[in-house]
């Protein structure tokens, strides 16, 4: 079994309050979980209205399939053009 983390890192902006910030995270999260099927949560960055951090993980059986899905993802949510993505860092493990 592979486990595939991302941990990506997002500036928004814009925003003038945690309201602002909770529509913004709220909409990447759903869009990504709807579309890849992966689990999707705030992590970090909570109390900040200027940027959030999203965990992302993903498991299967095969190394390639489960980092070319966080690379995909990664650009989905670029293609979003709704937050700037500041860092982007994938871990995989084999369990």
């Amino acid at each position: 079994m592979v486990v595939g983390v991302m941990e990506l890192s997002l500036a928004l902006y814009d925003n003038e309050s945690l309201k602002d910030k909770r529509s913004v995270v709220k909409r990447v999260i759903n869009r990504v979980r709807q579309t890849f099927n992966v689990s999707a949560a705030e992590v970090d960055d909570l109390d900040f209205s200027d940027r959030a951090t999203i965990g992302i993980v993903a498991v299967g059986n095969d190394r390639r399939y489960i980092m070319g899905m966080l690379d995909k993802i990664e650009g989905f949510v670029d293609r979003m053009a709704i937050a700037d993505i500041l860092d982007a860092a994938k871990t995989l493990e084999n369990y």
